[in-house]
């Protein structure tokens, strides 16, 4: 399980100063405040200005320096630096950049360090997978599980609307039974501000059979409801919530064929995430 950063450290990283403060050190190898500065900075140009200065952009980065500085030393403990496939790729990208005059830019060091990060980070988890792979017997054993689940089982699009109390949830019950239409309900009240923009509407389906393990509250709200209708008041994660079924069908199990690439990912992705959870069990992080 990965450890959780302090809200000081994370507050620290978020203040640039002259000298750099040592955030973190992972199994003794320090995160300066700098190398944050530095992330900040290329994510400004690259983007254009579009994406700014914030303390939850140097939270994110800082969180993935730590997952990089892991990765990247338990790749150079396998060698993996010095397998073919990363001198090949390092040298190809280091010829393209002469090529294209990239390797005259004033930040083109700090760039071509990130990338260098980046690249042994992927040859990592290439190693994870290909030491580990994934067989079509697991493949097959997924879908067979998937599609058991979802058999015969529905799924709901829902709009929602949000509001802070029950008073407010059951004015909202109140206004839709008299006849309002729920998208000009939500614009009006719900606290959610992309609910006030879109009416509520949410344009994702949810199966029953997840929303009944992960939201008990809402699938008993729902489940019973056909299209069109909507729910009483539901205490929803420490809001109130109304919701409407804008559309109700069975769900699809594709063909094993058409799910197969996308199951292959998933797994493989398990398979790095494990790996990267262990790193984190035996690292010793200080904050």
């Amino acid at each position: 399980m990965k450890k959780t950063l302090t809200a000081a450290i994370l507050m620290a990283a978020f203040v640039t100063s002259a000298s750099a403060q040592t955030l973190v050190t992972v199994n003794g190898e320090k995160i300066d405040s700098s190398a944050i500065d530095t992330q900040v900075q290329l994510i400004a140009q690259q983007s254009q200005g579009k994406v700014t200065d914030s303390q939850q952009l140097r939270a994110g980065l800082l969180n993935r320096m730590v997952t990089q500085t892991l990765v990247n030393q338990e790749a150079k403990k396998l060698k993996l630096e010095q397998s073919v496939a990363y001198k090949d790729a390092l040298e190809k990208s280091r010829a393209s950049a002469k090529q294209q005059g990239a390797d005259k830019q004033a930040n083109f060091k700090q760039q071509f360090a990130a990338y260098e990060r980046d690249l042994l980070s992927d040859i990592y988890m290439y190693h994870v997978v290909s030491q580990n792979p994934v067989g079509e017997a697991d493949v097959q054993k997924f879908y067979d599980e998937y599609k058991a689940r979802y058999k015969g089982t529905d799924e709901v699009k829902l709009s929602e609307i949000f509001v802070s109390s029950e008073a407010d949830a059951k004015a909202v019950v109140s206004d839709l039974k008299k006849g309002q239409n729920f998208a000009d309900v939500a614009k009006a009240k719900s606290v959610d501000a992309s609910a006030k923009q879109s009416g509520g509407v949410n344009p994702r389906y949810m199966p029953l059979k997840d929303l009944q393990e992960s939201a008990p509250l809402v699938y008993g709200a729902v489940s019973k409801l056909k299209k069109g209708q909507y729910s009483q008041a539901v205490n929803a994660q420490n809001v109130w919530a109304v919701f409407k079924v804008d559309d109700k069908r069975a769900v699809d199990v594709p063909e094993f064929a058409k799910m197969k690439p996308a199951i292959l990912n998933q797994l493989s992705n398990e398979r790095i995430n494990n790996a990267i959870g262990q790193l984190y069990q035996n690292a010793d992080i200080k904050q």
